[in-house]
């Protein structure tokens, strides 16, 4: 039997290669762990002809070897998926791609129909295997991985307040959490990853020494998997990277494979690491700054002030920007009450004025930027013959709740999407600088036959329909400042990748806080909104959230939090003057240092203890909170060298000592409250 040995000082990968691919072994060499061990997974079963076929293993394989412009090499094992005498045909080519000398390699899966018949995949499993035993703690023998934990990255905690956070026993009996937004409108597709867990990435640590999973497709939908296999003889497996369905089946262009076509999935990017599990946060985000997913120096959104949606007449609105005025916001948002019908796009001049004149008025006597909510939704019948379609031929209508029915404009139908952009571009035109692009949820498939998109549509062309709108609006006004919605799952979890269909320059800056903002105290001292903690230290991509001041309490904690932990705050209420006083001295401390929080680097002590570093000027802030009813009183230290700060240091907010190149502080917090910190270079 012939071995393929993959190796750089850091780890080395093993494969056994003989009439079908065998054993491969992954070795950290700085730890000894073994983080493959068994039979690399090659499974998919395959339909043909209303029969399907299990597959199972790569045969014949063939090693090829290339050197790549950038160094290091590229090797690629292709074979056939199944033993022959199947009946289908599925070509494989698995792709490695190894530097010269680092710690990381790169993974790839091609698949290839070679035959003329039509084939359709339900369900496969390309993948890594660690083959699995009981914890020490529970009677197994122990495993060299016996300590280590698999923890999702971005969302440790997804918003909806379910840990992904997995140790050798909850691998071991598959005890996965699925995260799913579940829409009462919606008409979709089964889930088919339940049982699984689902993430942009992974690091797999023991706190001393790591390996970071990252899946990245810009192309198609598609997120890193992990799964437990159970085989007849009773033994379990760890089945990692490559690649598997997710979601509504995605991506759901490896669903069929017509003759003589190639599908080729998404990217599994392997580093290995040092340090705690938050080191691997660390990587995630420069990987995915250093592919366009980072934030440009120029960015500085507006603190917005949110319209309350009974404010309809000029008068009412005009009465809202003196409030926004007054306490120091820079932005305007419009929810619906700029359109004449809901969900139409068009601006009421009856009501409003000329749209220009509207924005030189905001801008001229208070101050502030104009924004606009743009939905999805028609609540009006406000795009007559360019609805979806379902199955049966009905128009897309809902009437879920009674009092709001909705139309649903299928925004793939270019004919729909092109009015949608008229309407919204004359906006832009005429001087709206904030778009907010929400209730583009998807409901189901578009089966109209006469729409010129492929039928049925998927989840996929209606979220990149979504974006060629939004593209097309930016193209005439590049510096239109847009939040999207995720527009699958757009309220809680989302569907999408957060980077994916993201362009700074071309679509949008901004996501949304995942409904968060609904209950802005309540989420934060339930847990719920602890999940932006971890999707900070993980994306500097922005999201954007509206605040309501009335469901804060007077210590604004919740504006701190979320200040910290967000990038694009919006404000709104304020019935007491006491909130509102408290709100105006919150808001002016942090506009004195926008800067750090928007363009700051992020370091997270922990959950509840944040920092924000500026290193080119030395200055940065804490913010640190106590969710409890009592107060609490802590000392931590700073290692300033490593956030890139000075020795020699102010401090504002706590009391302070130096100790060589470290700094201690000394944090009293009160009940339910913030405490924010300023560190700033001595004079």
């Amino acid at each position: 039997m012939a071995q393929l040995s993959l190796h750089t000082a850091r780890y080395r990968l093993d494969i056994e290669l003989d009439d079908r691919t065998g054993r491969c072994v992954l070795t950290d060499n700085y730890s000894g762990v073994a983080f493959a061990d068994s039979d690399y997974c090659y499974q998919a079963a395959v339909e043909h002809a209303e029969k399907i076929v299990v597959l199972d293993g790569l045969w014949n394989p063939e090693v090829t070897e290339e050197s790549p412009d950038r160094g290091g090499r590229i090797v690629t094992i292709s074979g056939r998926l199944g033993a022959a005498g199947s009946g289908v045909e599925v070509d494989i080519r698995h792709r490695l791609y190894l530097p010269d000398d680092d710690e990381f390699f790169d993974e790839q899966i091609l698949l290839r129909n070679p035959s003329e018949k039509h084939l359709a995949l339900r369900g496969y499993r390309f993948g890594f295997r660690k083959q699995l035993q009981p914890s020490v703690e529970y009677g197994g023998a122990g495993i060299d991985i016996e300590n280590y934990r698999a923890i999702a990255i971005p969302f440790r905690l997804q918003p909806d307040g379910k840990k992904h956070d997995y140790h050798v026993d909850d691998l071991y009996h598959a005890r996965y959490q699925c995260s799913e937004y579940a829409n009462r409108t919606s008409i979709s597709s089964e889930i088919v990853d339940r049982g699984q867990a689902r993430s942009e990435a992974w690091a797999w640590t023991d706190g001393e020494h790591g390996l970071l999973m990252l899946k990245y497709n810009p192309a198609m939908i598609e997120y890193s998997m992990l799964d437990t296999e159970r085989t007849d003889d009773g033994a379990r497996y760890l089945v990692f990277g490559g690649a598997a369905p997710a979601l509504y089946d995605e991506p759901s262009e490896a669903v069929r494979l017509g003759p003589g076509l190639e599908v080729g999935f998404g990217q599994t990017h392997y580093k290995f690491y040092e340090g705690l599990w938050r080191r691997g946060a660390y990587i995630f985000k420069d990987y995915l700054a250093g592919l366009g997913h980072g934030l440009p120096d120029d960015y500085n959104p507006p603190v917005v002030w949110s319209l309350p949606a009974q404010a309809t007449s000029l008068a009412d609105i005009e009465k809202e920007a003196a409030a926004a005025r007054d306490i120091g916001c820079e932005a305007l948002q419009l929810g619906s009450e700029w359109e004449n019908e809901r969900g139409n796009s068009i601006w009421d001049t009856t009501r409003l004025g000329a749209v220009g004149s509207f924005v030189e008025r905001m801008r001229d006597q208070y101050g502030l930027q104009t924004g606009i909510r743009v939905i999805g939704r028609s609540y009006h019948d406000g795009y007559p013959d360019m609805y979806r379609r379902t199955y049966d031929g009905h128009v897309g209508y809902y009437a879920a709740d009674p009092q709001k029915p909705f139309y649903e404009p299928c925004v793939v139908f270019d004919e729909c999407k092109q009015e949608m952009l008229r309407r919204l571009q004359s906006l832009a035109d005429a001087g709206v600088s904030f778009m907010v692009f929400d209730e583009f949820d998807w409901r189901g498939a578009c089966f109209h036959g006469r729409h010129g998109h492929k039928v049925p549509t998927t989840p996929d062309m209606h979220a990149r329909a979504v974006i060629s709108l939004i593209r097309g609006i930016r193209e005439h006004h590049p510096n239109l400042l847009t939040e999207l919605h995720d527009p699958v799952w757009p309220w809680g979890v989302g569907y999408l990748p957060i980077y994916y269909l993201h362009d700074y320059d071309r679509t949008f800056h901004e996501g949304w806080s995942f409904q968060l903002a609904s209950s802005p105290l309540e989420n934060l001292l339930s847990g719920e909104s602890l999940s932006l903690f971890y999707y900070r230290l993980a994306y500097d991509l922005p999201l954007y959230m509206p605040l309501d001041m009335d469901a804060d309490n007077d210590q604004c904690l919740a504006f701190w939090w979320y200040v910290s932990t967000i990038k694009h705050i919006g404000i709104c209420g304020g019935r007491t003057d006491k909130r509102r006083q408290a709100y105006k001295q919150a808001l002016a401390q942090y506009l004195s240092m926008k800067e750090l929080y928007v363009n700051g680097e992020f370091h997270g002590l922990d959950e509840l203890t944040h920092f924000h570093v500026l290193e080119d000027t030395g200055h940065c802030v804490l913010n640190a909170f106590n969710l409890t009813d009592a107060p609490i009183s802590r000392s931590i230290e700073l290692p300033l060298a490593d956030m890139g700060l000075m020795a020699e240091v102010e401090v504002e907010g706590a009391r302070a000592e130096m100790t060589g190149s470290k700094l201690w502080l000394e944090l009293n917090i009160e009940p339910f409250s913030p405490l924010v910190v300023r560190i700033y270079p001595r004079d």
